[in-house]
């Protein structure tokens, strides 16, 4: 975490400059802050709905959600994205496990205050899930990690890959984000002169970062070579200055901090019983939105998917990946992935007039043709439709089923449209959904956020509003009242 390390009898040693480890766990085999928490957020990627529809995108089905199903989030932080997804799928059950104790209980209390009774937090340890001989075996549909992989240790990853083996079901279905190579080849040096500068600060932990982003600053300030030789490091900095301090502390500032090629994390999770089937956004599985286009060529052309996802990262300099894994699940034959399209529903996801037909990217902005996409979302500005509805519009009717597939693919990728595949509707006003708004805008307004993640069954999922613009929304967020 920062190189801080600790006595055996539990009782912090001093460091050099008289810092205190202040917010260091001291169990060696985790050695993560707990002296800040990290920021309450949502992840749209850890949705059940999105993971389906990604899965549908790469030709694959996921578990049903309009039947009982059970979702384990490890590493959940406050457990907001799992607590509104229990909201929406009162059938499914959702469990948050969290090594931080101040996450846990942060989860817990949003938990009660939503009166949600199918979510469940733990800190427990990822060895208690996968060795309790007491506790369920192959009862997971959906395992989801947000950034988990690159922060622990080699011992705690072999947990989580025995948590995987115990748990999935067949069929089932493991979400991966993590930061990847080549994007952080040249931003490693800025990480490591974090750590050490934390090291000889005192104080508490936000003020122990802010005293290291100064630092950082003067570094630059100075015309240091490397900050010349490297432009992306500015941005870098930057970003480091604007973003919380929590956030700062458990993404750069753990002790254990790993960085993966995909073809290290897609070994690995073949190792667990789980094969790469594609990513978890649906942007990265539209090839118009995915990269640019001469190496998209290159990538189609590669006779495996290591070698496809390896082109896909040099070609982005990509530093975090988005993964979905799947325990013994098989392809759908054609007729039957056309079939599930043709089930699947569409809701606009923002503002008609907030659905430019520039499309920016990490590669550049990606303009879309108006003739074929503005009809379509003047169409969903009126309401939600199914694909055969969608596909009748003129210029689409004339156009083969997988090119109409791939135009409203394109909407979902670029998040003007949310795509809702059969199986993964949600009612549209039920008493859950109305009290985690109410408890989840409560506490968005109690800790001065600016916007907040809200339920939205329309979209089934979240709709992120910001609250001096709520006017106008285009869909319902029950229980959610804004002040005028």
């Amino acid at each position: 975490m920062t190189g801080n390390r600790q006595a055996p009898t539990g009782t912090p040693k001093a460091i050099p400059g008289g810092g205190t480890p202040e917010g260091m766990v001291l169990d060696e085999s985790h050695r993560y802050f707990t002296g800040i928490a990290y920021p309450r957020r949502y992840y749209q990627e850890l949705n059940p709905a999105s993971i389906a529809y990604a899965a549908l995108q790469c030709g694959y089905q996921a578990p049903r959600l309009d039947r009982p199903f059970r979702y384990l989030d490890l590493g959940c932080g406050h457990g907001y994205s799992p607590l509104l997804f229990a909201s929406l799928f009162p059938q499914g059950h959702f469990m948050g496990v969290d090594f931080n104790p101040v996450h846990v209980t942060s989860a817990e209390g949003l938990r009660q205050a939503a009166g949600l009774d199918n979510a469940s937090f733990s800190a427990a340890s990822f060895q208690d899930l996968a060795t309790d001989e007491r506790g369920p075996s192959g009862d997971c549909d959906f395992i989801v990690m947000h950034g988990i992989m690159s922060w622990v240790s080699e011992t705690v990853r072999r947990e989580i890959g025995a948590v995987i083996r115990r748990r999935l079901k067949p069929g089932g279905i493991v979400y991966a984000s993590y930061n990847c190579q080549p994007g952080w080849a040249g931003k490693m040096p800025i990480r490591a002169l974090m750590v050490d500068a934390y090291a000889v600060t005192t104080g508490t932990v936000e003020e122990r970062v802010n005293k290291v982003r100064a630092f950082l600053r003067q570094m630059a300030d100075t015309g240091a070579l490397y900050f010349d030789a490297n432009p992306a490091i500015k941005q870098q900095l930057e970003a480091i200055e604007s973003l919380d301090a929590g956030y700062v502390a458990h993404e750069y500032l753990n002790e254990y901090w790993r960085v993966f090629y995909h073809k290290e994390m897609a070994t690995f999770m073949g190792g667990h019983g789980a094969g790469f089937i594609g990513s978890g956004t649906h942007a990265d599985n539209v090839p118009l939105l995915a990269v640019p286009e001469k190496p998209r060529a290159l990538m189609a052309a590669m006779p495996t998917s290591l070698l496809r996802e390896g082109v896909r990262d040099m070609a982005l300099n990509r530093q975090f990946r988005r993964d979905i894994y799947a325990n013994g699940l098989a392809p759908l034959s054609l007729d039957a992935l056309l079939t599930v399209h043709r089930g699947t529903r569409y809701a606009l996801a923002r503002r008609r007039a907030d659905c430019a037909m520039v499309v920016p990217r990490s590669f550049g902005d990606v303009a879309l043709h108006e003739g074929f996409f503005a009809p379509l979302l003047d169409r969903l500005a009126a309401g939600p439709a199914m694909f055969d509805e969608l596909a009748a519009l003129a210029p689409l009717n004339e156009w083969a089923v997988a090119d109409q597939v791939q135009a409203l693919q394109v909407l979902v990728g670029a998040d003007y449209v949310r795509a809702i595949v059969d199986g993964a509707g949600v009612a549209a006003d039920s008493p859950t959904v109305r009290r985690f708004n109410q408890a989840a805008l409560a506490a968005a307004l109690a800790d001065d956020q600016p916007d907040v993640a809200l339920a939205a069954p329309a979209l089934s999922g979240a709709l992120r509003v910001h609250l001096d613009d709520t006017a106008d929304l285009p869909v319902d967020l029950p229980g959610a009242t804004f002040s005028a």
